[in-house]
């Protein structure tokens, strides 16, 4: 035992050179945890929370996009779930939590509004047109069919004049 009394006095040694305070030691280890909850935690759980009130807020009539991008009006609004209106008499059942974002309505009438502006452009385009084509249309002749109709029915005709057994090709099948 006279062989590991030195070298357990120079741990202690050592260990008191490095600063025998354990808290020192889990100090990095402390700062981690302190650094995750700043960066990941509380802004996940604030997230968490306005999300929760947004669904909880939600009214019929509203438009609103689904966690899958679906974009819908809300029709009718339950306890845990809501009814959207997907196409005009097309209602589907969600739960609440499958809303990711409420729509504002002003987005939507500007783009309602730019599509009438393009539709209306398209109405004034084609009736340019038909005011210049006034001239009553003719049925074209010079358009060329696919098949040549004395083609079809020499090829009806000779089909009709192969005798029993021949083939298209003249010859019989052996037997």
């Amino acid at each position: 035992m006279t062989g590991n009394t030195p070298l357990t006095a120079l741990t202690h040694v050592a260990a008191a050179k490095s600063g025998g305070n354990p808290l020192m030691s889990l100090l990095p280890l402390i700062l981690i945890v302190v650094v995750f909850y700043f960066l990941l935690i509380r802004p996940q759980r604030r997230r968490q929370q306005q999300q929760a009130q947004l669904q909880n807020q939600i009214v019929p009539g509203q438009r609103v996009m689904t966690t899958a991008g679906l974009l819908a009006t809300v029709a009718a609004v339950e306890d845990d779930a809501i009814v959207l209106e997907i196409a005009p008499g097309v209602e589907a059942r969600f739960v609440k939590q499958a809303v990711s974002q409420v729509l504002d309505d002003s987005s939507d009438e500007e783009e309602d509004e730019e599509a009438d502006e393009t539709e209306e452009l398209e109405q004034e385009h084609t009736a340019g047109e038909a005011v210049a084509d006034d001239e009553p249309e003719v049925a074209r002749d010079d358009i060329e069919p696919k098949t040549d109709a004395k083609t079809v029915a020499e090829d009806k005709t000779a089909a009709e004049t192969l005798k029993d057994g021949e083939h298209k090709a003249g010859k019989k099948p052996s037997a």
